[in-house]
């Protein structure tokens, strides 16, 4: 039986990514729920192949940079969607006042990134995005087994997580240091997920990276929430909630820090 090449493994992954940038495109025009959360994510997971696999390919016409602006554009609407959907769930019936200005502010954000979806950049964008799925050039790398070339890179990304998760405890800025460790455990997730082709080791650290992800997500979500509440509904109730919701997050947070240290 022919052992899977690396270039094979991760190009599946990529060029699946790919595919969504177009497929997501014009749902995000037509602004249906959870289009953009579809089209930041796969813009990421792109990304994300790019830097980490970048060995593998000869040539790229499918700039990193590129695609970092366009994950940027997409989380103008995101970021606000999130908070409004975290806000409506806690409220109820209740509309206050500052709700409908984020309601609002979501609704006006979706005019700018419609503009971006139709211009000339994103289009040039998305076909060399599909050029590099559909005909890659691959580097001599990408012709050695998987498990040669995979595992080690899989297994240095997840020591950087690791090493992240161990500078959250007496960091000077606790809820920076959470995000970075957030931000790390998601890298190792999707460079985990693009190296499907190793089988159980893949999925194993695909699974720690996505525990750690979550649950320092948890309390980057509830810091971004205060922070709105506190400059745009002080009296809120939901704000003293929210503060209760992140203490609790980061206990459970710091709970598993100890279990890593263990």
């Amino acid at each position: 039986m022919t052992e899977t090449s690396a270039g094979d493994g991760v190009h599946a992954y990529l060029a699946v990514q790919a595919a969504a940038l177009r497929e997501w495109r014009e749902p995000v025009i037509a602004r249906e729920p959870d289009a953009v959360h579809r089209m930041r994510v796969a813009t990421r997971r792109l990304r994300s192949v790019l830097s980490t696999y970048s060995a593998l390919y000869a040539e790229v016409p499918l700039k990193r940079r590129r695609l970092r602006w366009l994950a940027d554009e997409l989380g103008k609407v995101r970021d606000l969607e999130v908070l409004r959907t975290r806000f409506a769930k806690r409220l109820g019936e209740e509309r206050p006042e500052w709700f409908a200005a984020l309601e609002a502010q979501e609704r006006d954000a979706y005019g700018p990134l419609e503009q971006v979806m139709r211009r000339e950049r994103t289009a040039k964008l998305l076909d060399a995005a599909a050029a590099l799925a559909e005909a890659p050039v691959f580097a001599s790398a990408a012709e050695r087994p998987a498990a040669d070339v995979l595992g080690p890179i899989l297994e240095a990304s997840r020591q950087d997580m690791l090493r992240a998760l161990a500078a959250v405890g007496g960091a000077e800025d606790a809820d920076a240091a959470r995000h970075r460790a957030r931000n790390a455990a998601k890298k190792t997730r999707y460079t985990a997920d693009a190296a499907a082709v190793l089988g159980e080791d893949a999925e194993a650290v695909a699974a720690e990276a996505k525990r750690i992800q979550n649950r320092f997500g948890r309390c980057q979500d509830d810091a971004v929430a205060i922070a709105y509440l506190e400059a745009h509904a002080p009296d809120s109730p939901l704000l003293e909630d929210e503060r209760r919701r992140h203490a609790k997050h980061v206990a459970k947070a710091e709970e598993m820090l100890v279990a890593a240290e263990a």
